[in-house]
C-alpha cells in the first residue's frame, strides 16, 4: 500500500518544478510532501514551518554537500519563496517506527552502523541534523537511510518561547534541554536513542509528559540490558549526560566496523568485548586506525546494505502504468482520449490537471483508474495534479498531443482563409486563371 496521504486544504499542490502528490508526515521542523519533478523522478519536498533563520541558506547548500552513503540526498532547495522547501530524493520504505519490528544480531550492528554512517557524512559536511528518531529513519530496500536533515537553521536551540522543537523528545540530548544549542554530539545521543528503540520497539525515557521526560533524560540511564553485549558501551557512551564524553559518530561507526574496514566482519559477538569493562572509551578505536572518510562511508554502506525490507511502495506512474496494463485494448485505445480531456496547458506551458466531460464509452477506462481519476456524472478529474508528472505514458500522450496542435497551427497560417481559397477554385474552374496568371 502507497505510504503517502492525499493534500488536505492549504497544501500546495506546485512548488517551483515539483508536483507534490500527497502527505508523507510532519515533523518538528516542517511537513514533508511526496513530489514528482518534471523529468519523473519521485522526491520528498519538505516545507519548512515559517521562515528559517539566518544560518538555514548555508546549511541547505552544505546539505547539498552530503555523501549519500546511508541518506537520503538533497536536490534542491528554494528558502526565499513564500513557501521555503528542500526537496530531497524519495526513499521507498517505511520509517523504523512504522516498520513493526525489532532488531537483533547482525540486522541490529548493520541498523546501528547506518545511522552512524549516515551522521559521519552530515557531520564530515558541517551539517546537524538535530531531529533523529525513529520517524527520521528509513528502511529502504537497498538498507536503512536517514532523511530529514538540512532543513534546521544552524544556531537554534531546541527549546523556543513555544516550547520543545520536536515531536518525538525522547532522542533529545540533555544540553539541548538546559538551553544549549543542537551539535554533532546531540546526534550522537539520538543515535544511541535509535540504537536501543531498534532492539526494544519503545521510545527511550519515554513518560506521560515533556516535564517527566526531560527528568528521565537529565538524570537517569536507560536500561541497556535488551542490547547485545558488543552494543552496550557502545550506546552507554552515546547517551553520556555530558556531550563532551560522547564520541563522534565515526568513532562509533569504526568500532561497529572494526576489522570489515579492511574486508573481513568480525563475529558481532566479539566485536568488542573488552569495552564493557570501560564503556566510555574502551570501544572507541585506537590513534592511527582511522580510515579515510571515503573508505569509512563505503564500508558502513556495504554493512547497512545487508538490510533488505520489502516495500509495497508504487509511485503514482507505477499505480497508473499498471491500470493501463489492465485495461483490453479497445480501452487502452480509449485511454488517451479519456487523460486528454483531464489535462490543460498553462500559460507557462506546463500541464495542469482539470475537470471536464469525458467520451461517451469511457466508463470501464474510470473504473479501471479508480484512486487516480475521481468521476461523477459526466465529467471526471484527476486526483493528482502530479500525474502528469508521474506518468510517463500521460507525458508522452500530452507531447504528441501538442505536436499535433501545433503541426496544425503551421498548416492553418500556410493554407488561405477559406472564402480566400473557394475563390480561387472558382476563377481556376471558370478558366480565369490559367498557368498561374490572370487571364
Amino acid at each position: 500500500m502507497r505510504v503517502a496521504r492525499e493534500l488536505i486544504v492549504g497544501d500546495p499542490w506546485r512548488l517551483g518544478g515539483y508536483r507534490l502528490a500527497g502527505r508523507l508526515g510532519a515533523g518538528a521542523l516542517g511537513v514533508v510532501y511526496e513530489g514528482y519533478g518534471r523529468g519523473g523522478e519521485r522526491v520528498a519536498v519538505t516545507v519548512l514551518h515559517g521562515r528559517p533563520g539566518g544560518d538555514a541558506p548555508a546549511e541547505a547548500a552544505a546539505a547539498r554537500r552530503v555523501a549519500s552513503s546511508c541518506t537520503a540526498g538533497v536536490l534542491d532547495a528554494d528558502l526565499d519563496g513564500p513557501r521555503p522547501y528542500i526537496v530531497s530524493r524519495y526513499v521507498e520504505g517505511p520509517s523504523l517506527r512504522r516498520a513493526g519490528r525489532v532488531f537483533g544480531g547482525d540486522d541490529l550492528r548493520g541498523l546501528a552502523a547506518a545511522v552512524a554512517t549516515a551522521l559521519t557524512a552530515l557531520h564530515d559536511a558541517g551539517v546537524v541534523h538535530r531531529d533523529l528518531t525513529p520517524d527520521n529513519v528509513i528502511l529502504g530496500g537497498d538498507g536503512p537511510r536517514v532523511i530529514g536533515f538540512g532543513t534546521a537553521p544552524g544556531r537554534v536551540t531546541s527549546l523556543t518561547a513555544t516550547g520543545l522543537r520536536t515531536r518525538v523528545p525522547s532522542y533529545t540530548a540533555p544540553e539541548v534541554f538546559t538551553g544549549g544549542a543542537a551539535g554533532p554530539a546531540s546526534d550522537v545521543f539520538a543515535w544511541g536513542g535509535i540504537v536501543l528503540y531498534a532492539a526494544t520497539g519503545e521510545d527511550p525515557f519515554a513518560a506521560g509528559s515533556l516535564g517527566a521526560v526531560m527528568h528521565r533524560i537529565l538524570s537517569l540511564d536507560p536500561d541497556l540490558g535488551p542490547l547485545p553485549r558488543f552494543l552496550r558501551p557502545l550506546a552507554a557512551a552515546a547517551l553520556a549526560k555530558d556531550p563532551r564524553g560522547r564520541p563522534a559518530a565515526r568513532d562509533l561507526l569504526i568500532a561497529l566496523l572494526s576489522g570489515s574496514v579492511s574486508g573481513s566482519a568480525p563475529d558481532p559477538g566479539t566485536a568488542a568485548p573488552r569495552a564493557e569493562t570501560d564503556p566510555g572509551t574502551a570501544a572507541l578505536p585506537r590513534a592511527g586506525t582511522d580510515p579515510g572518510t571515503a573508505a569509512l562511508l563505503r564500508a558502513g554502506t556495504e554493512m547497512a546494505a545487508g538490510i533488505r525490507t520489502a516495500c509495497d511502495d508504487p509511485g503514482l506512474g507505477a499505480l497508473a502504468e499498471s491500470a493501463y496494463a489492465a485495461l483490453g485494448p479497445a480501452d487502452r485505445e480509449r485511454a488517451p482520449a479519456v487523460f486528454l480531456r483531464l489535462v490543460a496547458i498553462a500559460p507557462d506551458g506546463q500541464p495542469v490537471a482539470r475537470q471536464a466531460r469525458v467520451p461517451a464509452g469511457s466508463e470501464r477506462v474510470l473504473r479501471g483508474f479508480a484512486g487516480l481519476v475521481a468521476h461523477r456524472g459526466k465529467e471526471a478529474s484527476l486526483v493528482h495534479q502530479a500525474l502528469p508528472y508521474a506518468w510517463p505514458r500521460l507525458g508522452e500522450w500530452i507531447e504528441a498531443d501538442r505536436a499535433r496542435l501545433v503541426a496544425r497551427e503551421r498548416l492553418a497560417r500556410l493554407i488561405p482563409p477559406l472564402p480566400v481559397a473557394l475563390v480561387v477554385l472558382a476563377l481556376l474552374a471558370a478558366g480565369v486563371i490559367v498557368a498561374g496568371r490572370i487571364v
